[in-house]
């Protein structure tokens, strides 16, 4: 672990194996990456694969001091969400996790991108690479960047884009097997009780 690292984001796993998702305008300026849970300890990771068009990438922690997690309680939603829904986010911007709420406030990123949404939350440096999810504890982005110069006006990739990078690794040859999750365990539950279940999946990713 650096001890003075000189980035800092969000990152969270779609594979219990060690396979995290983070953006890929942090971990490209990385050349040692780290990961942290919830509970303080710190995870060597490298880079499996990045995709500069959505600001995604994603980690595989290497560490063998890091214990597999047999089933991620949250889903990864490949379609599209409405106008007006509300969301939740988890990440990094000091040394502890912090929670943030909101709703979709666009459709469609900066500049019309249809690869992303706009949301309306509370970000600062660090929350890039963090989960953005609905009421019923899908994935349905990962947060990327915010408008400087408006309040609350951020950028979240779609998840589904998880699912186009995870092709293009296939498509690449590479032979590593990632099982992207597909059922929800916190639908349902009050919002509190779904952070508690959240957090421990969500990283903090640091580097030099």
């Amino acid at each position: 672990m650096p001890t003075s690292p000189d980035y800092r984001a969000t990152g969270f796993l779609i594979d219990g194996k060690g396979f995290i998702v983070t953006n890929a305008h942090v971990v490209n300026r990385m050349k040692n990456i780290y990961v942290q849970n919830s509970k303080g300890e710190y995870f060597k990771a490298t880079t499996l694969s990045t995709d500069p068009n959505t600001d995604l990438a994603i980690l595989k922690i290497s560490d063998t001091a890091f214990k597999p997690v047999i089933n991620l309680p949250y889903s990864i939603n490949k379609t599209n969400s409405y106008l007006g829904e509300q969301i939740f986010t988890l990440g990094y911007p000091r040394n502890e996790i912090v929670y943030s709420q909101g709703y979709v406030s666009a459709k469609s990123g900066n500049e019309g991108d249809s690869t992303a949404y706009q949301v309306s939350v509370a970000v600062n440096p660090g929350n890039s690479g963090g989960p953005v999810l609905n009421k019923n504890g899908e994935i349905i982005g990962i947060i990327t960047s915010k408008n400087s110069t408006a309040d609350g006006v951020v950028f979240a990739a779609k998840s589904k884009n998880i699912y186009k990078l995870l092709d293009e690794v296939k498509r690449s040859g590479d032979t590593v097997s990632i099982k992207l999750p597909n059922n929800t365990g916190l639908k349902g539950l009050e919002r509190e009780h779904q952070v508690k279940k959240m957090e421990e999946y969500v990283f903090m990713v640091v580097g030099n």
